[in-house]
């Protein structure tokens, strides 16, 4: 059976955004974590509620 990898949402003010922009690209590398920044999937004129429910 597959594992499921660990979901992580990342949450942060603007002024962090470099620092949570590396954080996210670091986590996805490893492979095993799933990270959720809204700049990356999240479109215009989505609805942000529905779609982390979705993902």
């Amino acid at each position: 059976m597959a594992e499921r990898k660990l979901r992580v949402f990342l949450c942060h003010s603007s002024q962090d955004k470099p620092i949570v922009r590396e954080l996210y690209q670091r986590l996805n590398a490893e492979g095993w974590i799933d990270s959720w920044l809204g700049e990356e999937k999240l479109f215009l004129g989505q609805n942000g509620k529905r779609k982390l429910r979705i993902n």
